[in-house]
């Protein structure tokens, strides 16, 4: 059963595959099982094209959530029947444009911010009023979003699928991309456009963030640093669990980041004509019974990964 898509679950679906795959081990030792199907990820960056199983034609790497649940509508299948994608990861919810077979599976909470390197000219903290009128070009200066100096913002996105800008519309009332916004890798600092750059602003998951910095998961953060909105920290120590967490008001005392900047993580599947969808993937990812959102494993991989769980009612839901 082989994913593609988002950047921000890639790194936790490595781990997730390494968990199912030795639990489905066991257990076909134990009924002397053949031919178990496992569980595989391609990441979003990397050498393109991809054969995503054998047999299947090469394609192009699908990089992003957009991209992927386009791969994942337009699929090769097998002469045995087989599909080449069995899931797409997404950071997204649906849109618009999704395929009307397509299942959203929520699995974990995660939240998004802005960022920008250690020791530049941002402020602390934006408010979502400054966050809109950067990205669509209206302040074009750190001293007009109350920065240390009059150069010109660099505002970077993601490369542009066709659900970002419903994203941004629902995060901070964005209605239009700037001209000058240029895109990046999504959740790295590294990228030589965002290296050393004193006046790059980027939008960051805050899970990854602390997937990379504080759980050690393939780190490319860079120097970039979290950015507060209107006011409030993105990440939290709670003693309660002893990490330190996406801020969703879980610490009293502590102003809770703006529930808007809040995002699902979620898998996407397809459905068969008749609704249904293949039982390997449902036991898998669909409902709170669901390996996905169950298992110990995997529940404890989600947050080594930097994000939240979700209720058990919420987790493997079908939207």
């Amino acid at each position: 059963m082989v994913g593609v898509g988002s950047d921000t679950s890639e790194v936790l679906f490595d781990e997730l595959a390494r968990e199912y795959n030795r639990d489905v081990r066991h257990r076909n030792r134990r009924r002397h099982e053949k031919r178990p199907r496992r569980l595989a990820s391609w990441w979003a960056t990397g050498p393109s094209p991809i054969r995503t199983k054998a047999g299947c034609r090469p394609i192009e790497r699908p990089n992003g959530s957009s991209p992927g649940i386009a791969a994942l509508a337009q699929r090769q299948v097998l002469p045995d029947g087989r599909p080449c994608i069995d899931f797409a990861r997404s950071l997204a919810p649906r849109s618009p444009g999704a395929p009307a077979n397509s299942v959203f599976l929520p699995f974990a909470l995660d939240g998004l911010t802005w960022a920008a390197n250690a020791g530049s000219a941002a402020p602390s903290s934006l408010t979502v009023a400054q966050l809109k009128a950067i990205i669509e070009w209206t302040s074009t200066r750190w001293d007009q979003v109350g920065g240390t100096s009059g150069e010109t913002i660099q505002p970077f996105l993601p490369e542009r699928g066709p659900g970002l800008l419903g994203l941004l519309n629902h995060l901070a009332g964005v209605e239009r991309i700037g001209p000058c916004v240029q895109t990046v890798q999504q959740d790295q600092g590294t990228d030589p456009k965002l290296r050393r750059n004193p006046n790059a602003l980027v939008f960051y998951s805050i899970g990854k963030y602390l997937a990379q910095t504080v759980y050690h998961q393939a780190d490319v953060h860079g120097k970039l640093e979290l950015g507060r909105i209107d006011g409030a920290k993105p990440t939290v120590l709670n003693r309660a669990t002893g990490r330190i967490e996406i801020n969703v008001g879980q610490v009293p005392g502590v102003a809770t980041f703006p529930e808007i900047f809040r995002v699902l993580e979620y898998v996407v599947v397809l459905s068969d004509g008749d609704g249904r969808i293949d039982p390997a993937l449902e036991r898998l990812f669909v409902g709170a019974g669901s390996w996905l959102c169950a298992d110990a494993e995997a529940r404890e991989g989600v947050q080594d990964h930097g994000f939240l769980l979700l209720a058990p009612d919420r987790c493997g839901r079908p939207e």
